[in-house]
C-alpha cells in the first residue's frame, strides 16, 4: 500500500497541495510593484475548481503566468523532451524487471486502465515502470474522480488563458529537469515494485487517489501531508521531488515577484510546511495572505 501511495504521490506532486485549508494566496511587499498570487494545483482535479474558487478575479490582476514548466510548449515537443528519460536501458526492460511475476495477471489488470483499448504491457517493454504507472494512475482517476478530464489540467488551463490574454510566460524548471527527477531518481527496481503494487492492488490505489483528490477539494493540506507520510519508504525521493525543488524555486521566485505581478501555479504540496514556498517567501520578507 505504501508503494502505491508513493507512485501516486510522484504523479500528483509533479505537476501537485493545500495549507491550512487554503490553496490561493496573495504575495506582496518586499519591493514588489504589485501583488502576485500563488495557486496550489492538483493535476487530477476537475477544472470546475476554477469557477468554485473565483481564482480568475486574481489571475486577471497579473501580467505573467509562472509554472513548474512552460505548459505552452507544443505537446509533441514536450513528449520528445521527456522521452529519453522515460526509456529503460536495454538490460532493464519491463520484461526483465517483472521477471517472476504473473505477467498474464498483470497485463489483464493493466488493460483495464490502459490509455488505448487493446494496449498491453508487452507493448511498453522499453518504458521505465514509473511511466507505465502514470498511465495506470490516470486511467484509475478517470473512474474514481467525477469530472476529471486528463485533457483539461489546471496548470495547462492557466497557461492557455495567459497566452490568450497576452500575459508573459515563465517557468521555474525545464521539462528535461522534471523528467530526470520523475524517471531517473528512483531505482528501476523500486519503480517496478510500485507498478506491481498498483496492478496487484487496484482497489487500494484508487482509494489512495480518491483520498488525495478529496483532501485537495477540501483544501486540507494536513490530510495530504499525512497521506504523503505513508509513502516514507523512499524519503530521499520525496526530498528530491519536493523540498529540493522548493529550494531551487526560491532562488528564482523573489526576483520574479518583485519584477512582475505574477500568477504562480505549482503543485499544492509545494506550498506546505517549513520547507514550502509560502514559508520561503515569508522568510524573504514578503507578506503572504490566504484568500481561498
Amino acid at each position: 500500500m505504501k508503494k502505491t501511495i508513493l507512485a501516486l504521490s510522484a504523479l500528483l506532486i509533479a505537476g501537485i497541495s493545500v495549507v491550512d485549508a487554503q490553496i490561493l494566496y496573495k504575495v506582496e511587499g518586499n519591493g514588489a510593484k504589485a501583488p502576485s498570487y500563488v495557486f496550489g494545483s492538483h493535476h487530477l482535479s476537475p477544472i470546475s475548481i476554477v469557477e468554485e474558487s473565483g481564482v480568475m478575479e486574481y489571475f486577471n490582476q497579473t501580467d505573467q503566468v509562472v509554472g513548474e514548466i512552460d505548459m505552452t510548449i507544443d505537446p509533441m515537443a514536450l513528449s520528445l523532451a521527456l522521452q529519453p528519460y522515460m526509456m529503460a536501458p536495454a538490460d532493464s526492460t519491463l520484461t526483465v524487471l517483472l521477471a517472476g511475476e504473473d505477467m498474464d495477471a498483470l497485463n489483464a489488470e493493466f488493460q483495464k486502465w490502459a490509455p488505448m483499448p487493446g494496449m498491453q504491457l508487452q507493448m511498453l517493454d522499453q518504458l521505465k515502470p514509473t511511466a507505465v504507472t502514470t498511465m495506470v494512475a490516470v486511467g484509475m482517476s478517470n473512474q474514481v474522480m467525477p469530472g476529471f478530464d486528463p485533457s483539461q489540467q489546471l496548470d495547462t488551463f492557466f497557461f492557455q488563458q495567459g497566452v490568450q490574454e497576452g500575459k508573459k510566460i515563465a517557468a521555474l524548471e525545464t521539462p528535461e529537469y522534471q523528467g530526470n527527477v520523475l524517471f531517473n531518481m528512483t531505482p528501476l527496481t523500486v519503480q517496478a515494485e510500485g507498478l506491481i503494487d498498483i496492478l496487484k492492488n487496484p482497489g487500494d490505489a484508487m482509494d489512495a487517489a480518491k483520498k488525495l483528490s478529496e483532501a485537495y477539494q477540501n483544501r486540507d493540506l494536513n490530510a495530504m501531508i499525512e497521506l504523503e507520510k505513508e509513502s516514507d519508504e523512499n524519503p530521499e525521493f520525496m526530498e528530491l521531488i519536493l523540498y529540493k525543488r522548493n529550494a531551487d524555486w526560491m532562488e528564482k521566485l523573489p526576483g520574479i515577484i518583485e519584477e512582475t505581478p505574477s500568477f504562480i501555479v505549482v503543485g499544492a504540496l509545494h506550498l506546505a510546511g517549513e520547507k514550502g514556498i509560502l514559508e520561503g517567501l515569508k522568510s524573504k520578507g514578503f507578506t503572504v495572505t490566504p484568500i481561498w
